[in-house]
């Protein structure tokens, strides 16, 4: 095979990701910052080290690859025409570099053997069981984070020389900033400005007119917090993380989200200086009500807390078929027993207080009020990595739960989506602070449209709600 020239002149942070001696690099950019090409490179080097061997080039769907990968691709590789397409036979269309490309399978073979394979983070499953030498991912803060725990799992052929995952994106807050945001092992991210591309066009980062917080995220390669996202007044690199620890003795309350087979339990202190702080969490992820009960009530115990009440989700009244009792009964009797619940379980009736907007934006002013002032905050030990690692897969606590739970990406929607992996930590807490502090109404046209003065206020109590449509 004649020598073939790759017209690729690597730059700034571009060289950096490439030297990283990490096994995960991720390149966190904006737009025109270089890392698709980094990415492309970093594919073909993998290749080039690990002739005969498959890797896996990852994108958040299809069609967002056929637009990105597949012409950044073309653009690469030396002689490349076009994609094949039809019966165009892939080495005329990509030159030499390229011995086949099977559409139905989505694999191209290279000179050597080697195999690129391409998956969508969109139906995650199609990853699993699947072995790899080397795995790309493009756009990280489009997937989530269980397709991220897939495709990192799948990179594992012993016989490649480097198990190495390359990442390129936007960096935002979320999945991301837990697996990259600091300092790791075996991982390390490098960022890349838009204005350190030397080959982009004159006026190009001029032309783009972003607001700030959009030009840290597209041109500096910054983690922040896009639009979407849910409790934007969290902020977790900074005021609402603190550095406590559950102590006996200060005043502790519980919030509790049933979750059907993912319960979601906090324990919440009020520091003296601070405020409230969720200070310890349980995620669970059992089929067995009675053992997720057992769970809580034993991490209450190994600290010496007693709960003086628990905010839950009314819905927990709902008896079992089976059993005969319901979520609520099963939690109180179990708590009581271990003795740490001096109060009582306790959920709103009230259609106001049960109308999830109302709840959010409550949520969202105890994190940070109009003034500026922050009251509710999360112990920093559950935001390490060392401890979220340990979690049940498809299960996020509190401080990813709270970087993660967004709007519906379409529509204009003002109840946050359900994906049951960041939903029940949030909405615990959620039924912690409607208990404790109330809401504020916020205005509800439906609501007005059936005659909202004849909607009474309820308050708490024991009593099965007949309105659970909010919940």
């Amino acid at each position: 095979m004649r020598k073939l020239e790759i017209d690729y002149k690597p730059f700034g942070a571009q060289i950096t990701a490439h030297e990283a001696p990490e096994d995960t690099v991720l390149m966190a950019g904006g737009w025109g910052s270089g890392k698709t090409s980094w990415l492309i490179a970093e594919a073909l080097r993998n290749t080039v080290n690990n002739p005969g061997l498959a890797g896996v080039l990852v994108s958040p769907t299809f069609p967002l690859q056929r637009r990105t990968l597949y012409r950044a691709i073309v653009d690469f590789f030396p002689e490349a025409t076009r994609w094949p397409t039809g019966s165009a036979k892939a080495h005329d269309c990509l030159g030499p570099l390229v011995r086949d490309w099977s559409s139905r399978d989505r694999v191209l073979t290279l000179w050597n053997g080697a195999e690129w394979v391409f998956g969508s983070a969109d139906d995650p499953g199609s990853l699993e069981g699947a072995t790899y030498a080397w795995g790309c991912l493009d756009e990280p803060r489009l997937i989530r984070h269980e397709a991220w725990r897939i495709f990192n799992s799948r990179i594992r052929d012993n016989r490649s020389t480097q198990l190495r995952r390359s990442v390129a994106g936007v960096p935002s807050m979320g999945w991301m900033w837990d697996e990259f945001g600091r300092p790791s092992a075996n991982r390390v991210m490098v960022k890349a400005r838009t204005a350190d591309n030397p080959h982009l066009p004159p006026g190009y980062i001029e032309s783009l007119n972003l607001s700030d917080k959009l030009a840290r995220a597209y041109l500096e390669g910054d983690f922040v917090v896009l639009s979407g996202v849910v409790y934007w007044t969290y902020d977790p690199t900074g005021d609402s993380v603190v550095d406590v620890v559950p102590e006996p003795g200060r005043p502790t309350f519980g919030a509790l989200d049933f979750g059907g087979r993912r319960p979601a339990f906090m324990v919440i202190q009020d520091v003296e200086g601070i405020g409230e702080v969720v200070v310890e969490e349980v995620c669970v992820s059992d089929t067995l009500e009675q053992a997720n009960a057992n769970q809580c009530a034993e991490l209450l115990q190994r600290y010496g807390l007693t709960m003086l009440d628990c905010y839950c989700d009314p819905a927990g009244k709902a008896r079992n078929a089976q059993t005969g009792l319901n979520s609520v009964a099963i939690f109180e009797q179990t708590f009581r027993e271990a003795g740490v619940l001096s109060g009582d379980l306790l959920y709103s009736l009230s259609p106001i207080e049960r109308h999830i907007p109302n709840g959010v934006e409550a949520m969202r002013a105890r994190f940070q009020d109009h003034t500026g002032a922050r009251h509710l905050f999360v112990a920093r030990h559950l935001t390490q990595s060392e401890r979220t690692s340990r979690y049940p897969a498809g299960v996020l606590g509190i401080h990813g739960s709270l970087l993660s739970y967004r709007y519906p990406d379409k529509g204009r929607s003002n109840v946050p989506r359900k994906t049951g992996e960041d939903d029940h930590f949030p909405d615990a807490l959620r039924y912690y602070v409607i208990g404790r502090h109330g809401v504020m109404e916020q205005p509800d046209i439906r609501a007005m449209n059936q005659n909202v003065s004849s909607v009474m206020r309820g308050g708490y109590g024991r009593g099965h709600s007949s309105n659970q449509e909010d919940f």
